[in-house]
Protein backbone atom coordinates (compact mmCIF):
# COMPACT_ATOMS: atom_id res chain seq x y z
CA UNK A 1 0.00 0.00 0.00
CA UNK A 2 1.49 3.35 -0.98
CA UNK A 3 1.57 6.47 1.20
CA UNK A 4 -1.33 8.21 -0.56
CA UNK A 5 -3.57 5.18 -0.06
CA UNK A 6 -2.68 5.01 3.64
CA UNK A 7 -3.39 8.69 4.20
CA UNK A 8 -6.69 8.48 2.32
CA UNK A 9 -7.69 5.45 4.37
CA UNK A 10 -6.85 7.09 7.68
CA UNK A 11 -8.65 10.28 6.69
CA UNK A 12 -11.87 8.46 5.84
CA UNK A 13 -12.37 6.79 9.25
CA UNK A 14 -14.98 8.14 11.63
CA UNK A 15 -16.28 5.90 14.41
CA UNK A 16 -14.22 2.83 13.55
CA UNK A 17 -10.74 2.34 12.23
CA UNK A 18 -9.33 -0.33 9.96
CA UNK A 19 -6.14 -1.85 11.45
CA UNK A 20 -4.94 -2.50 7.91
CA UNK A 21 -4.21 1.19 7.35
CA UNK A 22 -2.61 1.59 10.77
CA UNK A 23 -0.36 -1.41 10.14
CA UNK A 24 0.62 0.03 6.77
CA UNK A 25 1.46 3.37 8.41
CA UNK A 26 3.64 1.59 10.97
CA UNK A 27 5.44 -0.30 8.22
CA UNK A 28 6.15 2.94 6.31
CA UNK A 29 7.13 5.03 9.32
CA UNK A 30 9.90 7.01 7.62
CA UNK A 31 7.88 7.72 4.49
CA UNK A 32 4.67 8.71 6.20
CA UNK A 33 6.02 10.79 9.09
CA UNK A 34 6.44 14.05 7.09
CA UNK A 35 2.87 13.69 5.79
CA UNK A 36 1.52 13.17 9.32
CA UNK A 37 3.34 16.29 10.53
CA UNK A 38 1.96 18.21 7.54
CA UNK A 39 -1.57 17.10 8.48
CA UNK A 40 -1.12 18.63 11.93
CA UNK A 41 0.37 21.80 10.48
CA UNK A 42 -2.63 22.19 8.20
CA UNK A 43 -5.02 22.05 11.15
CA UNK A 44 -2.83 24.42 13.18
CA UNK A 45 -2.79 26.96 10.36
CA UNK A 46 -6.55 26.84 9.74
CA UNK A 47 -8.47 25.10 12.55
CA UNK A 48 -11.73 26.68 11.46
CA UNK A 49 -11.53 24.97 8.09
CA UNK A 50 -11.03 21.59 9.74
CA UNK A 51 -14.20 21.97 11.78
CA UNK A 52 -16.36 23.69 9.19
CA UNK A 53 -15.53 21.48 6.24
CA UNK A 54 -15.45 18.18 8.17
CA UNK A 55 -12.23 17.13 6.48
CA UNK A 56 -11.94 13.75 8.14
CA UNK A 57 -9.93 12.55 11.11
CA UNK A 58 -6.44 12.21 9.63
CA UNK A 59 -5.05 14.73 12.11
CA UNK A 60 -6.17 12.55 15.04
CA UNK A 61 -4.41 9.49 13.63
CA UNK A 62 -1.41 11.67 12.82
CA UNK A 63 -1.21 12.87 16.42
CA UNK A 64 -1.37 9.38 17.92
CA UNK A 65 0.98 7.82 15.37
CA UNK A 66 3.58 10.53 15.83
CA UNK A 67 3.40 10.06 19.59
CA UNK A 68 3.82 6.33 19.10
CA UNK A 69 6.81 6.99 16.85
CA UNK A 70 8.25 9.33 19.53
CA UNK A 71 8.93 11.78 16.73
CA UNK A 72 10.71 14.94 17.99
CA UNK A 73 10.04 16.75 14.70
CA UNK A 74 6.34 16.71 15.62
CA UNK A 75 6.83 18.27 19.04
CA UNK A 76 6.59 21.93 18.02
CA UNK A 77 3.44 21.55 15.96
CA UNK A 78 1.82 19.64 18.84
CA UNK A 79 2.79 22.50 21.16
CA UNK A 80 1.37 24.97 18.64
CA UNK A 81 -1.93 23.12 18.27
CA UNK A 82 -2.56 22.83 21.98
CA UNK A 83 -1.41 26.42 22.53
CA UNK A 84 -4.40 27.61 20.52
CA UNK A 85 -6.87 29.58 22.66
CA UNK A 86 -10.18 28.21 23.87
CA UNK A 87 -12.24 26.73 22.24
CA UNK A 88 -9.94 25.30 19.54
CA UNK A 89 -8.14 22.51 21.46
CA UNK A 90 -11.40 21.35 23.01
CA UNK A 91 -13.33 21.45 19.74
CA UNK A 92 -10.58 19.74 17.76
CA UNK A 93 -9.36 17.14 20.24
CA UNK A 94 -11.95 16.65 22.98
CA UNK A 95 -10.73 14.45 25.81
CA UNK A 96 -7.36 13.93 24.13
CA UNK A 97 -6.38 17.24 25.79
CA UNK A 98 -6.45 15.65 29.22
CA UNK A 99 -6.20 11.93 28.50
CA UNK A 100 -3.23 11.80 26.12
CA UNK A 101 -1.58 15.20 25.80
CA UNK A 102 0.83 14.67 28.75
CA UNK A 103 2.27 11.48 27.25
CA UNK A 104 2.27 12.96 23.73
CA UNK A 105 4.33 15.90 24.95
CA UNK A 106 6.72 13.61 26.80
CA UNK A 107 7.18 11.13 23.98
CA UNK A 108 7.88 13.78 21.34
CA UNK A 109 10.02 16.19 23.37
CA UNK A 110 13.33 14.59 22.38
CA UNK A 111 14.77 15.15 25.84
CA UNK A 112 14.02 18.90 25.98
CA UNK A 113 11.38 20.47 28.24
CA UNK A 114 11.53 23.94 26.69
CA UNK A 115 8.47 23.46 24.48
CA UNK A 116 6.48 22.03 27.37
CA UNK A 117 7.47 24.96 29.57
CA UNK A 118 6.43 27.39 26.83
CA UNK A 119 2.93 25.88 26.80
CA UNK A 120 2.67 26.10 30.59
CA UNK A 121 3.71 29.75 30.51
CA UNK A 122 1.44 30.71 27.60
CA UNK A 123 -1.35 32.70 29.24
CA UNK A 124 -3.34 32.74 26.01
CA UNK A 125 -3.42 28.95 25.68
CA UNK A 126 -6.37 26.79 26.70
CA UNK A 127 -6.15 26.25 30.47
CA UNK A 128 -6.51 22.45 30.28
CA UNK A 129 -3.75 22.26 27.67
CA UNK A 130 -1.55 24.12 30.11
CA UNK A 131 -2.62 21.72 32.85
CA UNK A 132 -1.62 18.71 30.77
CA UNK A 133 1.75 20.32 30.10
CA UNK A 134 2.22 20.60 33.87
CA UNK A 135 1.55 16.86 34.17
CA UNK A 136 4.03 16.23 31.33
CA UNK A 137 6.68 18.00 33.38
CA UNK A 138 6.20 15.51 36.21
CA UNK A 139 6.59 12.71 33.67
CA UNK A 140 9.81 14.34 32.48
CA UNK A 141 11.15 14.07 36.04
CA UNK A 142 10.38 10.35 36.07
CA UNK A 143 12.20 9.94 32.74
CA UNK A 144 15.27 11.76 34.06
CA UNK A 145 14.82 14.70 31.68
CA UNK A 146 14.46 17.31 34.41
CA UNK A 147 15.88 17.22 37.97
CA UNK A 148 13.28 17.20 40.72
CA UNK A 149 14.78 20.33 42.32
CA UNK A 150 14.37 22.23 39.04
CA UNK A 151 10.82 20.95 38.63
CA UNK A 152 9.83 22.00 42.16
CA UNK A 153 11.37 25.43 41.67
CA UNK A 154 9.69 26.01 38.32
CA UNK A 155 6.20 24.83 39.28
CA UNK A 156 6.34 26.33 42.76
CA UNK A 157 7.14 29.72 41.27
CA UNK A 158 3.93 29.85 39.24
CA UNK A 159 1.51 30.66 42.08
CA UNK A 160 1.84 34.36 41.36
CA UNK A 161 -1.83 34.99 40.70
CA UNK A 162 -0.82 36.52 37.37
CA UNK A 163 -0.24 33.29 35.42
CA UNK A 164 -3.96 32.64 34.88
CA UNK A 165 -7.39 33.92 35.85
CA UNK A 166 -8.04 33.60 39.61
CA UNK A 167 -10.70 30.91 39.04
CA UNK A 168 -8.62 28.95 36.52
CA UNK A 169 -8.03 25.24 36.99
CA UNK A 170 -4.38 26.02 36.20
CA UNK A 171 -3.51 26.60 39.86
CA UNK A 172 -5.26 23.48 41.11
CA UNK A 173 -3.37 21.42 38.53
CA UNK A 174 -0.12 22.95 39.79
CA UNK A 175 -1.05 21.85 43.30
CA UNK A 176 -2.05 18.34 42.14
CA UNK A 177 1.22 17.86 40.32
CA UNK A 178 3.36 19.15 43.16
CA UNK A 179 1.62 16.70 45.46
CA UNK A 180 2.18 13.92 42.94
CA UNK A 181 5.94 14.51 43.10
CA UNK A 182 5.96 15.10 46.91
CA UNK A 183 5.98 18.85 47.67
CA UNK A 184 8.87 18.94 50.13
CA UNK A 185 9.87 22.54 50.77
CA UNK A 186 6.73 23.95 49.15
CA UNK A 187 4.15 23.48 51.90
CA UNK A 188 4.14 27.23 52.65
CA UNK A 189 3.68 28.02 48.96
CA UNK A 190 0.73 25.64 48.69
CA UNK A 191 -0.80 26.89 51.94
CA UNK A 192 -0.52 30.46 50.71
CA UNK A 193 -2.19 29.50 47.42
CA UNK A 194 -5.06 28.00 49.43
CA UNK A 195 -5.29 31.10 51.61
CA UNK A 196 -5.49 33.29 48.50
CA UNK A 197 -8.11 30.93 47.02
CA UNK A 198 -6.00 30.30 43.93
CA UNK A 199 -6.47 26.59 44.62
CA UNK A 200 -9.95 25.25 45.24
CA UNK A 201 -10.06 23.48 48.62
CA UNK A 202 -12.73 21.16 47.26
CA UNK A 203 -10.11 19.87 44.85
CA UNK A 204 -7.12 19.80 47.18
CA UNK A 205 -6.67 20.78 50.83
CA UNK A 206 -4.07 20.79 53.57
CA UNK A 207 -4.78 17.18 54.52
CA UNK A 208 -4.03 16.18 50.93
CA UNK A 209 -0.74 18.04 51.08
CA UNK A 210 0.23 16.22 54.26
CA UNK A 211 -0.68 12.86 52.73
CA UNK A 212 1.58 13.67 49.78
CA UNK A 213 4.43 14.49 52.14
CA UNK A 214 3.86 11.30 54.12
CA UNK A 215 3.95 9.25 50.92
CA UNK A 216 7.46 10.51 50.20
CA UNK A 217 9.55 10.97 47.10
CA UNK A 218 10.33 7.34 46.29
CA UNK A 219 6.73 6.13 46.42
CA UNK A 220 5.62 9.18 44.46
CA UNK A 221 8.17 8.33 41.79
CA UNK A 222 6.99 4.71 41.67
CA UNK A 223 3.36 5.73 41.31
CA UNK A 224 4.17 8.14 38.50
CA UNK A 225 6.04 5.37 36.70
CA UNK A 226 2.87 3.30 36.88
CA UNK A 227 0.83 6.18 35.50
CA UNK A 228 3.20 6.64 32.57
CA UNK A 229 3.03 2.92 31.84
CA UNK A 230 -0.77 3.04 31.76
CA UNK A 231 -0.76 6.10 29.50
CA UNK A 232 1.86 4.62 27.19
CA UNK A 233 1.32 4.85 23.45
CA UNK A 234 3.26 1.61 22.89
CA UNK A 235 0.12 -0.39 22.06
CA UNK A 236 -1.29 1.94 19.44
CA UNK A 237 -4.23 -0.34 18.67
CA UNK A 238 -5.40 -0.17 22.27
CA UNK A 239 -5.08 3.61 22.20
CA UNK A 240 -7.07 3.96 18.98
CA UNK A 241 -9.81 1.72 20.31
CA UNK A 242 -10.35 4.25 23.11
CA UNK A 243 -12.06 6.71 20.82
CA UNK A 244 -14.93 4.69 19.31
CA UNK A 245 -15.33 2.78 22.58
CA UNK A 246 -15.79 5.97 24.56
CA UNK A 247 -18.89 6.91 22.59
CA UNK A 248 -20.67 3.73 23.63
CA UNK A 249 -19.75 4.19 27.26
CA UNK A 250 -20.61 7.88 27.46
CA UNK A 251 -23.67 8.80 29.52
CA UNK A 252 -26.14 11.22 27.91
CA UNK A 253 -25.81 13.79 30.71
CA UNK A 254 -22.41 13.30 32.33
CA UNK A 255 -21.52 14.93 35.62
CA UNK A 256 -18.75 17.45 35.10
CA UNK A 257 -16.43 17.56 38.08
CA UNK A 258 -14.20 20.44 37.01
CA UNK A 259 -15.36 24.02 36.41
CA UNK A 260 -17.02 24.55 33.03
CA UNK A 261 -16.03 27.52 30.92
CA UNK A 262 -18.61 26.74 28.22
CA UNK A 263 -21.58 24.49 27.71
CA UNK A 264 -20.67 20.98 26.47
CA UNK A 265 -20.35 20.99 22.71
CA UNK A 266 -20.48 18.21 20.17
CA UNK A 267 -16.93 17.31 19.40
CA UNK A 268 -16.03 16.50 15.82
CA UNK A 269 -13.63 13.79 16.98
CA UNK A 270 -15.79 10.64 16.77
CA UNK A 271 -18.84 12.94 17.14
CA UNK A 272 -18.78 12.50 20.90
CA UNK A 273 -20.04 14.94 23.54
CA UNK A 274 -17.08 17.00 24.68
CA UNK A 275 -16.29 16.86 28.38
CA UNK A 276 -14.14 18.79 30.78
CA UNK A 277 -11.57 16.64 32.56
CA UNK A 278 -12.63 14.74 35.62
CA UNK A 279 -10.76 15.14 38.88
CA UNK A 280 -7.79 12.84 38.80
CA UNK A 281 -7.41 10.33 41.62
CA UNK A 282 -4.02 11.30 42.93
CA UNK A 283 -1.48 8.89 44.34
CA UNK A 284 -1.59 10.49 47.75
CA UNK A 285 -5.38 9.88 47.90
CA UNK A 286 -5.02 6.10 47.53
Amino acid sequence: MNTDAILTGLKSFELKYNPEFVEAALDKKEEITPHLIAALEQVRDDPERQLEEQEGELYIYALILLGHFQEPKAHQVIIDLFSLPDPWPEDLFGDIVTEYLPILLLRTCGGSIEGIKSLILNKNAYEFSRGSAIVAMSYAWVEGIVPRSELLSFLGGLFTGDEAAPDSFFYSQLAYTLCDICPEGLVDVLSDALDRELVDEISINRDDIQKALDLGEEKSLAHLREEIAKASLDDIYEVLEYFPGAQIEMLPSPVITQPQMNKPKTNQVWNQPNLKPKKKKNFWEL
